[in-house]
């Protein structure tokens, strides 16, 4: 019986981290929009991006494919 007990409890630790990697995607995603909707209101300091000021590359982010092969990216 004891496998039997150490396979239920995975089970619920696996149901439990399933519902909680949900509860992160969905505090991901408000906290998204709520950032999407800050950049767009002119009364946020520090919100909207500076049209002057070209943005900085971050690694992990897909980039635009024109500048990638100007610059010989992969």
């Amino acid at each position: 019986m004891e496998h039997d007990e150490q396979a239920e409890r995975m089970e619920q630790d696996a149901e439990r981290m399933e519902h909680d990697s949900e509860k992160v995607g969905d505090h991901i995603d408000e906290t998204r929009r709520d950032w999407e909707a800050k950049e767009q209101d002119p009364s946020v300091p520090g919100a909207r991006p500076d049209p002057d000021e070209e943005e900085d590359s971050v690694p992990g982010v897909q980039a635009d494919e024109e500048t990638v092969s100007e610059e010989g990216g992969p």
